[in-house]
């Protein structure tokens, strides 16, 4: 019989109990949630664990990840807090001192927004700093890089693609096609080795579950395997996704890989920062006047890709930011519930990544076929408000309405938070801070509601229906929080103020009641992974 282990003294976040200071698991399972002298009794002769006070919730699970490409980045260069391209430059310079022997030299996160002169790097400039070895550098937004000549050397026909620019700027087709020749140089090893730096980050703010989108133009298909495979080794649910148009051949490689839809970074659009987000209206900063962005799926093979999925019994999923690239998903999902009929998409529990230019009118398609809006409070904290990137980019009245994730949950949407690292960063409480501080007050979610997109949301969108609430008989997927320094609600139990104040500490987390991150030796069951063997 599998042992009890009780977890008692502590504050437990199990709405609508609101005494709660034990829990005790069995296996991979909730078994009670209560006092402490019912857990005793419950589990007598079970391990006991002192919490101390500490805080515990139900794990986070972020919906939108990128696990080898975050990896890539912090084992790589990491540039959101450049100040300017001569910084790129010397980062640049740093790192291939450091690391004569890589085969490329890879970062992303700079924006030229705010530098004092806000040209990109040339190739040129990189082939200098890099002493002439492959680099590729994504903007922020990950839709936009600037390359080194080396690097472009093995690109064959780039040069006729959307988006190219011979000073080694890309964007567009021609992004998606270095990006590819960027992904050829990193072996298997290292591909997973980027996993498990990701992974681990995770697990260490409180993240059991995340969701990794891939895509024919983010990396191979079988960085799907790598990230589950990586993700068993440490603890972690991995759901993956593959962003490829639904056909025989794209059904069949998803399943082979272990996919659970067709979804994900399946791109309609691309992003605003790149100026390649697909709007009605064209840009407001735009010297093309007619600059309308970029659409790289038309109006029939989204609804076909929603309707081959739907038929398949897999979930569907779009990239789709401007608001010309969300009206055409959701036309598509209306067209195809007028041929099935709308429980039958409903059923399939399809979801949009990002949604950030939504139209209120389309908020009761979405509830009503059951459409998850998987979205990115991190989004907003970096670019909302006023002289930022959506102000920039769209001006006036189009600024203030993005990311409406309050408008959203008053619909009945169902929300699912992500970071879509290494876009914004990995971490649960930051996301339900960004959420709570939105920039446009009538946007912002009350913590409890923010926290449960950040959670069950997001267990929801990956189709696990057993976690992300704390109650008997659900898999014990749980975060343990250091709070001595943080205000908590006295009715929820939660941050009071998350944002304003400090955030909890994650002191230990458990997936499916086993430790994945947190101190030795405290008495918990820990996991132990039965390492697999990667290919020769």
């Amino acid at each position: 019989m599998t042992a009890a282990t009780i977890l008692a003294g502590g504050r437990i976040y199990a709405p609508p109990l609101r005494e709660a200071t034990a829990i005790v698991m069995i296996g991979d399972r909730i078994a009670y949630v209560g006092d402490d002298t019912g857990a005793r009794k419950v589990a007598s002769g079970g391990v006991e664990v002192d919490l101390a006070g500490r805080l515990v919730t139900p794990a986070f699970a972020d919906a939108h990840l990128h696990a080898v490409q975050t990896g890539q980045v912090l084992n790589g260069i990491e540039l959101h807090s450049a100040p300017s391209r001569d910084e790129v430059l010397a980062a640049v310079a740093r790192f291939a001192r450091r690391y004569p022997d890589r085969r490329l030299i890879a970062g992303q996160g700079w924006d030229e927004r705010h530098w004092p002169d806000p040209r990109p790097p040339t190739r040129a400039e990189l082939d200098r700093a890099s002493g002439g070895r492959p680099v590729y550098l994504a903007r922020v937004d990950m839709h936009s890089a600037i390359v080194s000549t080396a690097l472009l050397s093995r690109l064959g026909g780039i040069e006729d693609a959307a988006g190219y620019r011979a000073d080694g700027l890309l964007s567009g087709p021609a992004h998606h096609l270095g990006r590819g020749g960027m992904n050829r140089l990193f072996s298997d090893a290292e591909r997973r080795a980027d996993a498990a730096t990701a992974l681990r980050r995770a697990a260490a703010h409180g993240i059991t579950q995340v969701h990794e989108l891939g895509g024919p133009q983010l990396g191979p298909v079988e960085d799907l395997r790598r990230v589950q495979d990586v993700g068993a080794e440490i603890g972690l649910t991995v759901r993956a996704y593959w962003g490829e148009e639904a056909t025989t051949d794209s059904l069949a490689a998803a399943r082979a890989y272990g996919a659970v839809g067709l979804a994900g970074d399946l791109c309609i659009d691309g992003a605003l920062g790149s100026r390649t987000a697909a709007l009605i209206d064209p840009y407001a900063d735009q010297p093309r006047t007619d600059w309308h962005g970029c659409r790289y799926l038309d109006d029939e093979a989204i609804a076909e890709h929603v309707r081959t999925c739907t038929l398949a019994g897999v979930q569907a999923g779009f990239h789709c930011i401007g608001d010309d690239a969300v009206a055409a998903a959701i036309a598509g999902l209306r067209r195809v519930a007028a041929e099935l009929g709308p429980q039958a998409v409903r059923r399939r529990r399809h979801r949009l990544e990002h949604l950030e230019m939504a139209d209120e009118g389309d908020f009761a398609t979405l509830q009503k076929l059951g459409v998850v809006a998987s979205v990115q409070p991190g989004f907003d904290a970096a670019w909302g408000g006023a002289g930022e990137l959506y102000d920039q980019r769209l001006g006036g009245d189009r600024s203030r309405a993005m990311n409406r994730f309050g408008s959203l949950h008053r619909a009945g949407v169902a929300l699912a938070f992500g970071s879509d690292s290494p876009v914004t960063p990995i971490g649960g409480w930051a996301t339900v801070s960004a959420a709570v501080r939105h920039s446009q007050p009538a946007e912002r979610l009350g913590v409890a509601d923010a926290f449960t997109a950040a959670t069950l949301g997001g267990q929801r969108a990956g189709l696990t229906d057993d976690c992300g609430l704390i109650r008997p008989g659900w898999r014990a997927d749980l975060a343990v929080w250091d709070v001595d320094e943080v205000e908590l609600d006295p009715i929820t139990g939660l941050p009071a103020r998350p944002g304003d104040s400090r955030l909890p500490s994650c002191w230990a987390t458990l997936a499916g009641g086993r430790q994945i991150h947190g101190p030795d030796d405290v008495g918990l069951p820990t996991h132990r992974p039965t390492p697999t063997q990667p290919p020769e």
